[in-house]
């Protein structure tokens, strides 16, 4: 039967002649009310609501659109809808926001939603968007039949439960046996009706309605071909049978809550299965205490839980590594300093006795040792520069580093003071964009970043090219950032991951000297004080690095 002219059976009304009684209780089918119900369609999006109400409107129902969730919860205000569907993508406030609200809402909080999306949901946002009363997801391209085959089911359930509404009172003021019998014949009626719905019978997740004290009154084929149990199997066992016994205390406590008037709740546990295994389900419920009903759609998990389990033994396994690499570094660290300070001793001695050797001993040698001593002097001066560094860095690691308000002009002076030999001998133009401002780090550390930055400006230029820095500051809000800026000889955006490195260098030692440490105490530094640093460079087009340092002594270091 084409859905969008359906007509089903219901209870007779209290009201009906007896004639009409009569015949209705031989079995005479009576068209549901041609009251028209409300379909909300929530999408920021004209031309899929357009589309939407294409698909929908032979059902002869009332469609109301809103572009918005705010919209939609206004709508919601004024009128009740028989079923949502809401995109889940949506500037503002997005369809899990809205489903949110309109959970805490009570008039609202049972409405069916079906979330309409262009976007593959991961694993996580569907199970989000079913503990939030979601029945459904549906992606675009939309099968128009199947669109209309699920909002109908919703608009013949809200018409039912219209009507059962209705009736209550009255059924109320019934004798209790006539209660009791017009109830069942409802209940047949309910049951004959789910078994010739298409999306009751068709649909890939786990459909059922169980009365009360848990057992299953009705089931879709989902069921068998999960656990593997027949539907009248299932139908002579309680729901709570199943349950692992780990978790049928807390499914117990979750029926006594539905049972208790409890809004749609989502519920994850193992439930056993024909050849006695166990698999996960994860099931939203939903009560009906006019009914004495509650309404299950459940979900089988079992893959998703043995990915989870997997994950959190490798996240075991992880995290025992790092502990192990954490123990090593520390130990790795205590050796450099330890190597980077016991070394300066004999070296020390040998630079001496070498400069020594020259001072009073040059004439007295040949061209060819004196050359060589030379380089033991010049070696050694490199390494001493080598080892200072390695201990500098290992500070930096290790050492506590207390952060006080600083002045950046005043620490560029310093800096520039110390400098001033080499940026004479280069003939460098340096300028400053004053003000720089004030930070909160450690003085003697925020000094050697900049004596590094601009000792890199003044060292990494083309042969014969005059130096040009430039030092800037720009204030964010609980940051300054800043710069230096050469005309130098760039690098190449592939290098930009390792030029922090320890020991990273992109030229030999013989075309520009250094140890290829400074950009690394540069980063460890700015690290320590809870800033980060980073550069935009060209190849022959100069290099910009820039350090973000905090404002606030609120801000917590690395």
């Amino acid at each position: 039967m084409d859905p969008t002219t359906k007509t089903i059976e219901k209870p007779p009304s209290l009201s009906a002649s007896n004639g009409e009684l009569e015949a209705q209780r031989n079995g005479a089918p009576r068209a549901i009310s041609a009251k028209r119900v409300n379909i909300l369609l929530v999408d920021d999006r004209d031309d899929k609501l357009l589309a939407l109400e294409a698909v929908l409107s032979n059902l002869g129902q009332n469609l109301v659109r809103a572009r918005s969730g705010k919209e939609a919860l206004r709508h919601l205000l004024k009128m009740e809808f028989a079923v949502i569907l809401m995109d889940v993508s949506m500037p503002g406030m997005d369809g899990f926001e809205t489903a949110g609200l309109i959970r805490q809402r009570p008039r609202t909080e049972l409405t069916p939603i079906i979330f309409v999306t262009s976007i593959s949901q991961s694993d996580t946002q569907v199970y989000r968007g079913y503990s939030l009363g979601a029945v459904d997801y549906i992606l675009t391209p939309i099968v128009p039949e199947v669109l209309r085959a699920k909002v109908t089911v919703f608009v013949d359930l809200y018409l039912k439960t219209e009507q059962i509404k209705q009736q209550a009172e009255q059924l109320l003021r019934m004798e209790e046996a006539e209660h009791r019998k017009r109830l069942a014949e409802a209940v047949d009626r309910l049951d004959a009706e789910t078994k010739r719905n298409r999306f009751f019978t068709l649909a890939l997740d786990l459909l059922g309605i169980a009365d009360f004290e848990g057992r299953l009154k009705q089931v879709n084929p989902s069921w068998e071909k999960c656990l593997g149990f027949t539907a009248e199997e299932l139908k002579t066992t309680s729901g709570l049978d199943l349950v692992h016994p780990e978790e049928r205390e807390s499914m117990a406590a979750q029926f006594s809550q539905l049972r208790a008037g409890s809004s749609a709740t989502y519920f994850e546990g193992r439930y056993r299965c024909k050849d006695g295994s166990w698999r996960w389900l994860g099931w939203t419920a939903a009560p009906f205490p006019a009914e004495k009903l509650i309404y299950i759609f459940a979900r089988d998990i079992t893959l998703r839980k043995a990915a989870e389990e997997k994950i959190h033994d490798l996240n075991a396994k992880l995290q025992k590594q790092v502990v192990t690499l954490t123990e090593v570094n520390k130990e790795l660290e205590t050796f450099n300093y330890s190597i980077a300070h016991d070394l300066r001793a004999p070296l020390r001695s040998m630079q001496s006795f070498a400069e020594i050797l020259l001072e009073d001993h040059g004439s007295q040698l040949s061209k060819e040792g004196a050359e060589l001593a030379g380089r033991i002097v010049r070696s050694s001066h490199h390494l001493d520069r080598l080892l200072a560094e390695l201990l500098a860095y290992s500070r930096l690691t290790n050492a506590e580093l207390p952060r006080v308000r600083i002045d950046l002009d005043q620490t560029l002076t310093e800096v520039v003071s110390a400098l001033e030999k080499d940026i004479q001998d280069k003939e460098a133009v340096l300028s400053a964009q004053k003000p720089l401002g004030c930070v909160f780090g450690h003085p003697a550390t925020v000094a050697q970043i900049l004596a590094n930055l601009i000792g890199n400006a003044l060292k990494f230029v083309a042969s014969g090219q005059t130096p040009h820095i430039q030092i800037s500051s720009v204030r964010d809000q609980d940051s300054i950032r800043l710069s230096v800026q050469d005309n130098g000889i760039g690098i190449n955006e592939e290098h930009f991951p390792k030029v922090f490195g320890l020991f990273e260098r992109l030229h030999t030692a013989r075309d520009y000297p250094g140890t290829g440490i400074g950009l690394a105490l540069v980063r460890k530094g700015a690290e320590r004080m809870g800033g980060r640093v980073g550069l935009k460079s060209e190849l022959g087009k100069g290099s910009l690095f820039w350090v973000d340092l905090p404002v606030s002594q609120n801000l917590e270091p690395s």
